[in-house]
């Protein structure tokens, strides 16, 4: 990446090997701070060793796709966004942000590209019910509020919801 002349310019690109341990820091700091209160602490914390030790994340990579955000003139990495295909849609795995970042447009510019690569096809993305974050970021960007799942982090149950963007003319029954 090259340095911006707009300290504000959000540049996004595909994840490396080299972007493991960025993308670790990015999930561990954020999902510390959104989901306090939400999951009880020390199942986010053996989730996160689970789901995000550097192995996990290498396979991450070669399984799924992952893009990276990065602002300001350093373009330090502060965001990512990782998804994985479907039979019938894309499965937005998760956005994450540093929490210092949010705010930047970081999860816009990452969604914006994911959009952009699958134009055609209807997106699903989970969100933890009450994910204060979550649920106001998805409605602002045109998804719908869809099924309640219940799923189980590190052995907490959990209730998510599904919000879908579905592209233009596209409906409930085509999915």
């Amino acid at each position: 990446m090259t340095a911006s002349a707009d300290p504000f310019a959000v540049t996004v690109r595909p994840a490396t090997a080299d972007d493991i341990e960025p993308i670790r820091a990015i999930a561990i700091a954020s999902w510390r701070a959104t989901y306090a209160g939400l999951i009880d602490a020390d199942a986010v914390e053996r989730f996160l060793a689970a789901a995000y030790a550097p192995e996990r994340v290498f396979v991450r990579l070669e399984r799924h796709d992952l893009l990276v955000a990065a602002f300001g003139e350093d373009e330090q990495l502060a965001a990512f966004a990782e998804t994985e295909a479907k039979d019938d849609h894309l499965q937005l795995v998760g956005i994450y942000a540093l929490p210092e970042a949010r705010g930047r447009g970081l999860g816009s510019a990452l969604l914006d590209a994911i959009l952009k690569g699958s134009p055609h096809i209807p997106i699903a993305a989970d969100v933890l019910v009450g994910n204060v974050l979550g649920e106001p970021f998805y409605v602002a960007r045109g998804f719908e509020p869809g099924e309640l799942l219940v799923e189980e982090i590190a052995g907490e149950p959990i209730q998510e919801r599904r919000w879908w963007w579905r592209p233009a003319g596209l409906f409930d029954g085509d999915v």
